[in-house]
C-alpha cells in the first residue's frame, strides 16, 4: 500500500538516553494526517522492540539522513509504502516514475562529503 507524502516535519532533539532517536522526520498526507515516522539512529544502536503505532515506522542509520532529506526536498511526487511477508515488515519512500535523462540538480557538498566511494 502506498500513500502520497505531501509534507514533512524534521525534529533534531538532544539528550543522553540510550537507544533513543534524536533525529525524526514525520510524514503527512494531503489531509495533514501523519502517515509515517522515520527515525535515524547511530550505526551501533541495539535492535528495538516493535512499536505499536497506527502509522508506518521506518528506521534508518543516521548516515542516510542527508539522502532522505534531499529526496523530501527535491522529488515530487513521493510515496510512503509498506508491506509484510514471511520474512518481516518493510517500509520505503519512493518517487513517482520519472523519464530517463530528466536531469538532476548537482549533489550538495554536505552530501558529497558523506559519500563512501
Amino acid at each position: 500500500m502506498y500513500t502520497e507524502i505531501k509534507s514533512y516535519r524534521v525534529f533534531l532533539d538532544s539528550g543522553t538516553q540510550k537507544n533513543r532517536s534524536f533525529t525524526t522526520i514525520n510524514l503527512f498526507d494531503k489531509d495533514d494526517e501523519m502517515i509515517g515516522s522515520i527515525q535515524f539512529f547511530e550505526d551501533e544502536f541495539e535492535e528495538l522492540q516493535p512499536l505499536d503505532m497506527d502509522h508506518i515506522y521506518i528506521l534508518y542509520p543516521i548516515s542516510k539522513f542527508p539522502f532522505i532529506v534531499d529526496i523530501l526536498r527535491n522529488e515530487k511526487p513521493l510515496f510512503l509504502g509498506h508491506w509484510e511477508n514471511k520474512y518481516g515488515k518493510y517500509g520505503r519512500i519512493c518517487t513517482g516514475k520519472e523519464p530517463v535523462g530528466e536531469g538532476e540538480v548537482p549533489i550538495p557538498s554536505f552530501v558529497k562529503k558523506s559519500l563512501k566511494v
